[in-house]
């Protein structure tokens, strides 16, 4: 990203885990946790945050489902919140990038695990690098 990047208060930032570093981090595991669930269960993987909030609250899984997603829309807000009032003054490359990165994430496990199952995703990746809207 460049050397006007990668200042001390950038390194400190990232390394001091700030509110919009925990909400991007936090999105992308809980989203993959909610999408990958079911198919997780089958192949006897570590338990999801939708299984730990079950055994913890004894919900059902729809509830343990829309909990996370209220979470989720949270931390969005949180890396709302932080984005346009930035503690110190970052360089844009840096926020942008790692809202870039969160977004991905919402992209690849939006409706279910993208990256598992790679033919899902192929229509938004013709989409943005076949077929993209002409500017």
């Amino acid at each position: 990203m460049g050397a006007e990047t990668a200042t001390r208060e950038a390194f400190e930032w990232i390394a001091n885990r700030s509110k919009m570093v925990k909400a991007a981090s936090f999105i992308g595991r809980l989203q993959n946790d909610i999408c990958s669930h079911k198919f997780e269960q089958k192949r006897n993987h570590w338990p999801s945050a939708i299984e730990c909030y079950i055994k913890e609250y004894g919900v059902s899984e729809v509830e343990a489902v829309e909990f996370l997603w209220k979470v989720i829309s949270k931390l969005w807000k949180d890396i709302a919140e932080e984005y346009c009032q930035k503690p110190i003054q970052l360089p844009y490359t840096l926020t942008n990038r790692l809202l870039n990165l969160t977004r991905c994430a919402n992209i690849v496990y939006e409706k279910d695990d993208y990256i598992t199952h790679s033919h899902l995703l192929k229509d938004h990746l013709s989409s943005l690098f076949i077929h993209p809207v002409p500017l």
